[in-house]
């Protein structure tokens, strides 16, 4: 155990070197990456690391993929461009906490969960990702309505299709550890369950603001130097948190489903 949570600690240390240099993270968010791997590694090994390694791997690479024409939604999100600590541990906040309830519970009955947490994040990120770039018609998850792409609780057709690829995409880096077509299935549905919770949450509940100077309606508390007019939501349910009970979501629709 001791041996394994060394690797962990050198493997995290190498992700962290080299998403820093390409820019996938800042200072703080390489190091949150580090702890993270550090404990997911220490706890579950290869079986627990390769997925969200899968989601991490592949979430960063699809965020620079159509970067010019991403930079036109950038100031509607509050955060872009390289990941901080707190969207780490948003993401994979809930998967480390499951990791460290393997010390008290048994591995395969927390494994399907886990993988079910990944999932959501990374159906959330590859829906957001694609429907931006795709360009496609977005409407409100709450009201249907046709609203701008980028904005919080839209959804797509594409950025669907991308969610569920997204949780496939965990669901497949795993299955070499559970094989088990039911499981698989159970992950996938569990992952899309959470993006959409995500989704339902940043159309209703999460905070959504107006620049007075510009006009512009972000999900940023400050812009153009100036403290922004809330005009929906609650102030304190910010992007980080509904990632948070996006993961969430996707274990526990997997627990349910098991």
């Amino acid at each position: 155990m001791v041996n394994q949570f060394l690797l962990g600690g050198l493997f995290g240390l190498l992700v962290a070197l080299i998403s820093t240099i390409a820019r996938f993270l800042t200072k703080s968010g390489a190091l949150g990456t580090f702890v993270l791997a550090v404990i997911v590694y220490g706890f579950g090994a290869w079986a627990w690391t390769i997925p969200i390694l899968a989601f991490f791997l592949t979430s960063s690479l699809l965020s620079r993929v159509g970067r010019t024409k991403k930079l036109q939604f950038s100031e509607m999100f509050e955060k872009s461009g390289a990941r901080d600590w707190a969207q780490v541990f948003a993401n994979g906040g809930v998967a480390g906490f499951l990791a460290l309830l393997s010390v008290f519970l048994p591995l395969d009955q927390l494994y399907p969960l886990y993988l079910a947490s990944v999932a959501a994040a990374a159906a959330d990120t590859w829906g957001t990702e694609l429907g931006v770039l795709a360009g496609s018609r977005v409407f409100s998850i709450s009201t249907l309505k046709q609203v701008t792409a980028g904005t919080s609780g839209g959804i797509s057709l594409i950025g669907t299709i991308g969610s569920v690829v997204g949780a496939v995409t965990v669901a497949v880096s795993a299955y070499t550890w559970y094989g088990e077509i039911r499981t698989a299935l159970v992950i996938v549905i569990a992952g899309v369950a959470g993006s959409l919770t995500d989704s339902l949450l940043g159309g209703t509940l999460q905070a959504r603001f107006r620049c007075s100077v510009c006009g512009t309606e972000t999900e940023r508390p400050e812009h153009c130097g100036r403290a922004t007019d809330l005009v929906r939501g609650m102030r304190w349910i910010r992007n980080d948190l509904v990632n948070v009970v996006c993961t969430s979501i996707g274990a526990v629709v997997a627990w349910v489903l098991i």
